[in-house]
């Protein structure tokens, strides 16, 4: 899973992405190599209650005095990507247009792979 976001993780100023369920469960955190203290950080913090406010938004941003987050819809929930201040965000937008096909495709391929593993008949 991790080489999926190593293009967005490469971008200058990312420090880290997380794939949140619609209830607000953290379901990949993967944190740059300067940023992996940042991931005991999210462990702590209520995102069902962020994922509730965002019902019905397709892409936003959060900013904040020393970063922001980028939030995007991806199937049954969010990508975030967390940033700094002066990331580029437009290269951020187009590596996650990139990276959400991808994301789908890894959750049909995972549920095709569920029904074939029943037996049919």
């Amino acid at each position: 899973m991790a080489d999926m976001f190593k293009d967005v993780l490469g971008i200058e100023g990312v420090h880290g992405v997380l794939l949140l369920s619609e209830k607000g469960d953290v379901s990949v955190s993967e944190f740059t190599k300067d940023h992996q203290s940042e991931a005991e950080n999210i462990k702590g913090v209520d995102w069902a209650s962020l994922v509730n406010e965002l019902a019905g938004i397709t892409e936003g941003e959060i900013m904040f005095d020393d970063g922001r987050f980028y939030i995007r819809k991806a199937g049954a929930g969010y990508l975030m990507v967390i940033l700094d201040d002066h990331a580029p965000v437009s290269m951020v937008r187009l590596n996650c247009e990139v990276l959400l096909p991808t994301l789908e495709k890894q959750k049909l391929g995972k549920g095709i792979g569920q029904l074939l593993r029943k037996k049919i008949f």
